[in-house]
């Protein structure tokens, strides 16, 4: 279950960046991407340990007073079937440093904290894209990056 604390929880001096891609829809990316120890690609992360992701400098390409997250899990491009827990969809509670309304034009910090990993692909590589949706549907942000979990 992935659950979703401030920045100042985060010792983001511990982390090291990590290569993404942007998502087809378009959306803004991050400045950077830090999980964990990762460098490069893919990440390689523990099933049942603590993930410690934060993306930094996401501008918000419109105003919103919602944020909604998402995260999809794919093997070989097909989704493996991992649900957000409904009570941690809203990332203006949960997530996003400072919380919402967001600006247009503005910068955010959005961190991610899972403090036991659990996904149902093991030991292969996987596709791990993590997005946020803020009012009207607008993408607010959206990356994807390669790890593999043992």
């Amino acid at each position: 279950m992935f659950k979703f604390f401030l920045l100042a929880l985060v010792p983001a001096m511990a982390m090291a960046a990590v290569e993404f891609s942007a998502c087809p829809n378009g959306a803004p990316t991050p400045t950077t991407l830090t999980v964990n120890d990762c460098s490069g690609s893919p990440c390689q992360l523990t099933a049942g340990a603590p993930v410690d992701a934060l993306a930094t400098g996401i501008v918000s390409p419109a105003d919103s007073a919602t944020a909604t997250a998402h995260i999809v899990v794919r093997l070989g491009g097909l989704d493996v079937g991992f649900e957000i827990p409904s009570e941690l969809e809203n990332a203006c509670a949960v997530g996003i440093t400072g919380g919402c309304p967001l600006t247009a034009g503005t910068a955010f910090n959005y961190a991610l904290v899972d403090d036991s990993l659990d996904v149902p692909a093991r030991g292969v590589e996987v596709e791990i894209e993590v997005g946020l949706t803020g009012d009207g549907g607008v993408a607010l942000g959206c990356l994807r990056f390669n790890a593999v979990i043992n």
